[in-house]
């Protein structure tokens, strides 16, 4: 009779617990009215288009980070592009989501050989 073989605790694989990566949101209507409002940077596009974005000089000015609050850390991420044919946003550009998280150093699992895994290595590993 064939005896039935179970895994030994402790040998197998282990699931990696990995941090969840932050949640990424869109910019508010809030801060996208705020780059319309206090917009002093701007590049002609083409078209009748232009891309708007607030100054670092702009972005500390007390009024402006009242205006904003907790968000005003993100106005240097937001650009947006105006069509002034339409009067409207053509498109909203978060620099934020562009970029890459920060790498970090993952400690890798170690294992160490036996006195006894030393000796069949030294005893058979000669042999090819």
């Amino acid at each position: 009779m064939a005896a039935l073989m179970y895994p030994r605790r402790g040998f197998g694989l282990r699931p990696r617990k990995t941090p969840a990566a932050p949640k990424r949101t869109s910019p508010s209507t809030h801060l996208i009215n705020a780059v319309l409002e206090h917009a002093d940077l701007r590049d002609e596009l083409g078209g009748g288009r232009v891309l708007l974005r607030v100054s670092s000089a702009k972005q500390r000015h007390p009024d402006v980070r009242a205006d904003l609050g907790d968000e005003a850390r993100r106005l240097a991420d937001i650009a947006v592009v105006w069509d002034e044919r339409e009067d409207q946003v053509f498109r909203v550009l978060d620099g934020k989501a562009a970029r890459a998280p920060a790498l970090e150093v993952v400690e890798e699992d170690r294992f160490e050989l036996t006195p006894a895994a030393y000796a069949y290595i030294a005893a058979h590993g000669s042999k090819r």
